[in-house]
């Protein structure tokens, strides 16, 4: 048996806290990964074992990662490279191996030796490997290693990443230091990006739609000469721009004004259906059709400073003035500044032109002889637009 004894230093140098750790075999090399997190463990059947320090209740101890076995015999010294979690062991039987530690991957092994080795290093940029064997006798190897931290596992399944406490998926391609590990998993990407499509579609869709409809069939023609032209000049605003203002202005706005986003999806559609009963009331209907939506500017805007107004006191009353923490702390959901709600928001607003001019052109390009046959046999214009126009469009849309 071996024995690992992990020991600790404090500000006053040595510590005589320890955490031993046995192995069925006898250890015959030790080194350390690049960056200092991964200690390398060669054993005497071969076998090489990765351990890292996790972060635990008690502190951090060294726990067993991954284990590489190429070889069944006595691994005589351990390299590791000086810019990658590569490493190459050799054996007492001349064999070389090479393996990437984070895709737990064994690259290559050969033997040329024929003989034992005694050591081996790696070349500053691990283009080449050094080896020296029994009878002093030097080998140098040229290293063509060129993506090793690049497989299947690595894009697709949990890794356990140096000064993580789990594996998990994680992408985070580079950093400002030589010692970091890139972290390549697709998962978040993917996963990432087809929420953010499904948030953005579910604001934009219905909006765009009903307003296109709105604006072929019932806006006044000179006030949709004005916004066609307008919504669609919106398409040209760069994505870049829309996602600059949302990380800098919309995400803290919507985080400190929480309560009355939810609101304002309660009072926007209450406020609608209110002035368009007090408009029917109070006006002739022909004074104003086609220019509903320029009356109902004022009101979309009254009700969302009506919302941001009432945010703080409902907030005060229901949520004991944090709806943030009221959400951790009672129904176990961590609220995060840059989620999927601001990202519907800013790219509904931005694929709202795509769909809306799509949707508009269609709906505006059905044949009238078919309205005019509907609205003469006494269907209303909305009956007109579920039954006769929509379908007829539906294959455009």
């Amino acid at each position: 048996e071996s024995l690992l004894r992990d020991f600790m230093l404090d500000e006053n140098g040595f510590n005589h806290n320890h955490v031993d750790y046995k192995f069925k075999q006898k250890i015959t090399s030790l080194t350390l990964l690049l960056g200092g997190e991964s200690l390398l463990v060669a054993l005497e059947n071969g076998d090489v074992q990765q351990w890292m320090s996790v972060r635990n209740q008690h502190g951090r101890n060294l726990t067993f990662i991954r284990n590489f076995h190429e070889t069944q015999y006595a691994i005589v010294e351990i390299a590791s490279e000086q810019q990658r979690k590569s490493f190459a062991a050799a054996d007492i039987k001349g064999n070389i191996s090479l393996y990437y530690s984070t895709s737990h991957r064994s690259l290559l092994s050969i033997n040329t030796a024929k003989q034992k080795i005694t050591h081996i290093a790696w070349s500053a940029r691990a283009r080449h490997l050094i080896a020296e064997d029994a009878k002093k006798k030097i080998h140098l190897y040229a290293v063509k290693n060129e993506y090793p931290e690049i497989s299947w596992s690595v894009l697709w399944e949990k890794v356990w990443y140096e000064g993580y406490d789990k594996a998990d998926y994680i992408w985070q391609s580079s950093a400002s230091t030589n010692d970091f590990e890139p972290k390549f998993s697709l998962v978040p990407l993917t996963f990432g990006t087809i929420k953010a499509a499904f948030y953005a579609m579910l604001f934009a869709v219905p909006i765009a739609l009903l307003g296109a409809m709105y604006t072929a069939q019932f806006m006044s023609p000179g006030m949709r000469q004005i916004v066609k032209p307008s919504i669609e000049i919106m398409e040209a605003l760069p994505t870049v721009i829309l996602g600059f203002l949302a990380g800098l202005w919309l995400a803290p706005y919507v985080e400190t004004h929480l309560v009355g986003v939810f609101v304002l999806l309660i009072l926007l559609p209450f406020g609608f259906i209110l002035t368009a009963g007090l408009f029917k009331l109070l006006f002739n209907n022909s004074k104003i059709e086609g220019w509903e939506a320029l009356i109902l500017i004022p009101v979309v805007m009254l009700f969302i400073w009506l919302s941001m107004v009432l945010s703080e006191p409902i907030e005060m009353v229901f949520f004991d003035g944090n709806m943030r923490t009221y959400m951790t702390d009672n129904w176990g959901i961590n609220y995060d500044q840059r989620n999927a709600l601001v990202v519907g928001l800013i790219m509904g607003f931005a694929i709202i032109p795509t769909i809306f001019s799509i949707t508009e052109d269609a709906v505006f390009s059905v044949p009238q002889h078919l309205i005019r046959g509907s609205l003469a046999l006494g269907a209303s214009r909305w009956q007109t637009m579920k039954r006769v126009i929509m379908p007829a469009a539906s294959p455009a849309i």
